[in-house]
């Protein structure tokens, strides 16, 4: 007897998966096979799945990585470096990076989160030296942020509540006696007012509530905020809290919110992402949505981008979109086809902006090119343009020698094999 839908074949790889999910999987291999697709965004291959990914500057990434690893990857070579790596005892879920100021022997200074319910500092110069261990969380770390001037990390956890901690204000005394990494107990458990698993963490900066305000969100579909120094609940003069502490609700968004933004505007703007399809802008006066923007999946990143008036998302099956919301119609303006699995993070720097997937890629993008692409909806570069239709042509030249549309003649294939690597030399 046979289960209606059920894959049935010999291959171990689809035992009990479902004849959707077998096509599911089936199309993945198949796009990630792409040629074209494995050019877009210039893909940085981390040999894992990115669950995150922190810019240090404009040459240098760490990566938190499902492997139980955290690595560090250089931009400018492209590469992940082979000896760069921090090891933890479960996935790496988040990882952070200290201001520019807070260096160890003059290198930047970044932490990595774990399954493994600890949180590593380390120098990104030297990674393989734990310089000291947060402890203090009782199941999964989901998510790390460091305040962007003060030597302060917060983190969020599967146990329910958002710790914060303070590192020694010199950051040369992590260094000790070069024995055992320091251990470091929180100063600060935020526990009770999230019901559910907190997925993630921003923080705005600014000086409102002495020293910035801390957001937290995650399966309770809330978001809360706290004085960043002290984690004292955000108290605002306004009766359209409760109370008067700042929080939004389950039922704004009915599900998860796997992403939370803050950036800089009238008055800051707070965007979040739900597993209820949407991703929504906040009014911080008021807590109410102020613009949703819908998707056919998952929204699993966003990334708001108000120097050119757009936000970026990014979905369940890899797709990112760009929309324009600055005219009063939010709408799509362009559709970034290059991943090949959930888009896991954005992060913008200087004119690029950056996603990482579970197909472990990180890839980037020029903003002003991705905006300002004139060649319809799914952007596509000149010079892959030319290459696509090149492959197009050369398939249906094969297929019009009586071979298959999908094979290429050896000559065809070496023809293919330099158009690409001209890609690689530009």
């Amino acid at each position: 007897m046979s289960v209606a839908g059920a894959n049935i074949g010999t291959d171990r790889r689809h035992f009990f998966m479902s004849s959707a999910q077998l096509e599911a999987l089936e199309k993945k291999e198949e796009l990630e096979k792409d040629p074209i697709r494995q050019k877009l965004g210039s893909p940085l291959r981390a040999g894992a799945r990115i669950l995150g990914f922190e810019l240090c500057d404009k040459n240098t990434a760490v990566f938190a990585l499902a492997n139980y690893q955290a690595r560090v990857a250089d931009l400018k070579a492209n590469e992940c470096k082979r000896a760069a790596v921090v090891k933890h005892a479960g996935p790496v879920t988040a990882v952070a990076v200290m201001p520019d100021t807070y260096r160890v022997n003059g290198s930047r200074v970044a932490l990595s989160a774990s399954w493994d319910t600890t949180v590593k500092i380390w120098a990104v110069n030297n990674p393989q030296r734990t310089l000291a261990v947060l402890t203090g969380h009782s199941d999964f770390v989901k998510c790390l942020a460091a305040h962007p001037t003060l030597p302060i990390v917060y983190t969020g956890s599967a146990d329910k509540t958002v710790m914060l901690w303070r590192l020694p204000e010199v950051a040369d005394e992590l260094l000790g006696d070069g024995g055992e990494p320091k251990t470091i107990k929180p100063f600060k458990t935020i526990k009770g007012q999230h019901t559910g698993q907190i997925y993630t963490l921003c923080l705005d900066g600014g000086e409102e509530a002495a020293g910035g305000v801390l957001y937290s969100a995650g399966s309770d579909a809330s978001i809360r905020a706290w004085n960043a120094l002290d984690g004292r609940p955000l108290v605002v003069d306004s009766s359209a809290f409760e109370d008067g502490e700042w929080m939004i609700p389950h039922g704004q968004h009915r599900t998860n919110i796997s992403d939370i933004k803050w950036t800089e505007g009238s008055g800051g703007l707070l965007w979040t992402a739900s597993a209820d399809n949407t991703a929504v802008s906040w009014d911080i006066e008021t807590g109410k949505a102020d613009l949703v923007l819908e998707h056919a999946t998952t929204v699993t990143a966003v990334l708001p981008i108000p120097q050119v008036g757009v936000v970026v998302t990014g979905v369940r099956d890899g797709v990112i979109y760009v929309w324009r919301i600055n005219d009063g119609s939010p709408r799509i303006i362009r559709e970034i086809h290059a991943h090949t699995d959930d888009v896991s993070c954005l992060r913008a720097a200087g004119r690029c902006f950056y996603s990482s997937s579970l197909d472990e890629t990180l890839r980037v993008w020029d903003i002003k090119d991705v905006v300002g692409f004139d060649g319809g909806l799914e952007y596509m570069p000149a010079e892959l343009a030319a290459l696509k239709a090149q492959v197009v042509a050369a398939s249906a030249t094969a297929g019009q020698k009586g071979g298959s549309s999908s094979a290429l003649t050896e000559e065809e294939e070496r023809e293919l094999a330099e158009l690409m690597s001209d890609i690689d030399d530009m």
